[in-house]
């Protein structure tokens, strides 16, 4: 690995990584021969950037948060040739980067990156998008698109669960439909799951067990709306136990096919672009990532 594209967001994490952008560039050009910074202005630039750069460089690294993370992901995916991938956390989860072994500091991330440590690793497909970490329908949206902005950026990883608190009781069930190639379930539903990472909202929240190079989606399926539910899933991160607990689900699958009543907006690695029925795979070992201590 010789050429190096940085794609920085300057906002991520109100600027964060924009503060430490000389000293990232001083760092990586340590190991690399070219490191060539390409700053974001707007929703799309990290596609753009992407579909130009990808062919003449050896590695893509995203500086920034998880938002830019999905979008450089979906434009190095579905290349035939795909380069190299890392990054430099600088959002508020940041959660495949803690799923690689990256330490949060920008400049700690760099140095760990100079290092050029990668593996192969498994990445999810939904119809025509890419993620990296999990899908979602059902509470795990609704919670996400109610965590008002600030909330999220002073107690951040915390968040997302604490709202979820709050919000347990007052949701409707759906109708689902899952299917994989072995198995049918239907019934009424309040969230399922897709993961391929472990990290949810910066924890180890619903699949501490699960892997991001075993070719397998993690699967999770709620039931009932109880708040006595979802807090053993949460006390349970640190073990592998929440199969057992009453109202859940949980398998494995290489792919699944999902069918709501009503329609359900997905939640995509934290974007929500799409909606019910869709179905969902896992790309084994699809891109090579650079990565810290995993």
């Amino acid at each position: 690995m010789n050429k190096v594209a940085v794609i920085l967001n300057p906002v991520s994490g109100n600027g964060k990584v924009q503060r430490f952008k000389d000293q990232i560039v001083v760092t990586l050009r340590d190991s690399f021969q070219s490191v060539t910074i390409y700053e974001t202005q707007q929703s799309g630039d990290g596609t753009s950037i992407v579909e130009r750069v990808a062919s003449s460089v050896d590695l893509i690294v995203v500086a920034g948060g998880d938002g830019t993370v999905n979008e450089v992901v979906n434009a190095i995916a579905p290349l035939e040739e795909r380069p190299a991938f890392a990054i430099i956390p600088g959002g508020t989860s940041n959660d495949f980067s803690r799923e690689i072994g990256m330490l949060q500091h920008p400049l700690k991330a760099a140095e760990q990156i100079a290092h050029k440590n990668s593996m192969w690793v498994d990445v999810g497909k939904s119809d025509h998008y890419y993620f990296l970490n999990f899908w979602g329908i059902g509470l795990i949206t609704q919670v996400s698109e109610t965590v008002d902005i600030g909330s999220k950026q002073n107690i951040g990883r915390l968040a997302y669960y604490l709202r979820t608190l709050q919000t347990i009781g007052g949701e409707n069930p759906f109708h689902l439909k899952v299917e994989t190639d072995t198995d049918t379930w239907e019934g009424e539903a309040v969230m399922l799951l897709v993961g391929n990472g472990t990290y949810t909202g910066g924890i180890r929240a619903f699949f501490p067990e699960g892997s991001i190079k075993d070719g397998l989606l993690d699967v999770l399926l709620i039931k009932e709306t109880s708040l006595q539910t979802f807090w053993e899933i949460l006390q349970s991160r640190v073990s592998n136990q929440i199969q057992n607990k009453e109202g859940i689900i949980t398998f494995q699958t290489p792919k699944i096919t999902i069918t709501a009543d009503p329609e359900q907006t997905i939640d995509c690695d934290g974007e929500r672009q799409n909606k019910t029925p869709s179905t969902v795979g896992i790309l084994p070992k699809h891109i090579k990532m650079i990565v810290g201590n995993v």
